[in-house]
C-alpha cells in the first residue's frame, strides 16, 4: 500500500475522501408512486502537512505546537470536529482542532431580518436623525436571534478554509504525515450533528415560532394580571373618593349609569332639546381639503365666469341692435 500522494516543493499530502449524497428519482405509473434514492459519490481534495510557524510568538507555540501540529486546508465547507476525527483518529488521539474561516450561522439570517426590518415608509429627515439609534437596537435584537434561534446550530465553512488538528502527542503527526492511500468515507452518521439544508433551515423556522400552547399560557397569564392590577385601581379610587381633605371639606363626586369608563371625577349628563335645536349641523364633508377638490372648484369657478362673460357679450350686442347703447 502506498503513501499518500505529495505536492511537488510544497510539502503538501493530498487526501482524497468520498462524499456521499442521495438522490431521489421518482418514479411514476398508472397507479403507484415509487421514489428510488441513488446514492451520489463525488471525490473532493483535502491538502495537509506539518504546521510551520513562522512568527516566533511564545503563546502561538504553545496553543500549535510545531511537533505535534496538522495543517489542513481546502475543508469542505459542511465540515464539523467528528469528521476530522473520523479521518484521522487512525493516526492518534487529537488533543483540539482549531478551524479558519467559519461563515457564522448568523450572518444570512441577520440580514434577513435587517432588510424586513428596513421601515421605507419613513421620511429620509427621520431616519438620518435616529440611524444611531436604530442601529443599536437592530444589534441587540440581532444578538437576541443569535442567543435564541440560532443556538445550537451548526457552523458553516467558507470554500477553501483551513484548520489546525493538535495531536496529543508527536507520534500522531507522525502518523498522518505517512498515511496509506485507501478509501476514506466523509460521512458521519450522528445524532448530535446539527442538520443541514432544508432541515436546518425548517429547524430554524420552528424555532422562531413559540409553541401555542406555552404562548397561549403566557396570554392568560398576563391578562389575569392585567385584570388583578385594575381591580387594585379601581380599589384605590373607591378607597380616595368621598374622602376629606386637609381643611375637612369632602369633595362629593357622583357616578352615574353613563359615566362607566371614568374614574368618578367626570359626569355625563343629557343635552336640553332647544339647545340642540340653535345648534347648526356640521359639515361632515372636507371641501377643498384634497387636491382635486381644489381643481374641480377652479375648473367650476371659470366655467361660470365663461357663462357670466358670454351673458354680458349677449346683453351688450341685443342693446346695439336696438340703437340704445351708450357706453358713456
Amino acid at each position: 500500500m502506498y503513501t499518500l500522494e505529495e505536492i511537488h516543493k510544497t510539502g503538501f499530502k493530498i487526501l482524497p475522501i468520498e462524499i456521499e449524497s442521495n438522490s431521489d428519482q421518482i418514479n411514476l405509473s398508472a397507479n403507484s408512486l415509487s421514489i428510488k434514492r441513488n446514492p451520489l459519490v463525488s471525490i473532493h481534495y483535502c491538502y495537509f502537512k506539518g504546521h510551520d510557524s513562522r512568527i516566533n510568538i511564545r503563546d502561538n507555540s504553545t496553543i500549535l505546537p510545531a511537533e505535534r501540529t496538522l495543517f489542513i486546508t481546502n475543508l469542505p465547507v459542511d465540515t464539523t470536529e467528528h469528521h476530522i476525527k473520523h479521518i484521522f483518529e487512525e493516526c492518534g488521539i487529537i488533543d483540539r482542532i482549531l478551524f479558519h474561516g467559519i461563515l457564522m450561522d448568523n450572518e444570512f439570517s441577520a440580514s434577513v431580518i435587517n432588510a424586513d426590518n428596513d421601515d421605507k415608509s419613513i421620511p429620509r429627515e427621520n431616519k438620518t436623525q435616529g440611524k444611531k439609534s436604530k442601529k443599536k437596537q437592530r444589534h441587540k435584537f440581532n444578538e437576541t436571534v443569535e442567543s435564541s434561534v440560532l443556538e445550537g446550530s451548526r457552523n458553516i465553512l467558507m470554500p477553501g478554509s483551513t484548520a489546525h488538528i493538535v495531536f496529543k502527542d508527536s507520534e500522531g503527526l507522525t502518523n498522518a504525515l505517512n498515511m496509506k492511500q485507501k478509501k476514506r468515507i466523509w460521512n458521519v452518521e450522528r445524532q448530535d450533528i446539527p442538520p443541514l439544508g432544508l432541515k436546518r433551515w425548517l429547524q430554524e423556522y420552528q424555532k422562531l415560532r413559540m409553541d401555542p400552547n406555552k404562548l397561549s399560557a403566557q396570554v392568560d397569564e398576563y391578562i389575569r394580571k392585567f385584570e388583578e392590577a385594575e381591580k387594585e385601581k379601581h380599589k384605590a379610587l373607591e378607597a380616595r373618593r368621598n374622602q376629606p381633605d386637609e381643611d375637612g371639606f369632602i369633595l362629593v363626586t357622583g357616578t352615574g349609569k353613563r359615566n362607566i369608563n371614568t374614574d368618578g371625577t367626570i359626569t355625563v349628563t343629557a343635552a336640553k332639546a332647544d339647545v340642540m335645536k340653535n345648534l347648526k349641523p356640521k359639515n361632515k364633508e372636507l371641501t377643498d381639503f384634497y387636491r382635486f377638490q381644489m381643481r374641480e372648484a377652479k375648473r367650476e369657478k371659470l366655467v361660470e365666469l365663461r357663462k357670466k362673460f358670454e351673458d354680458d357679450k349677449r346683453k351688450i350686442a341685443d342693446l346695439k341692435a336696438a340703437r340704445r347703447f351708450k357706453p358713456y
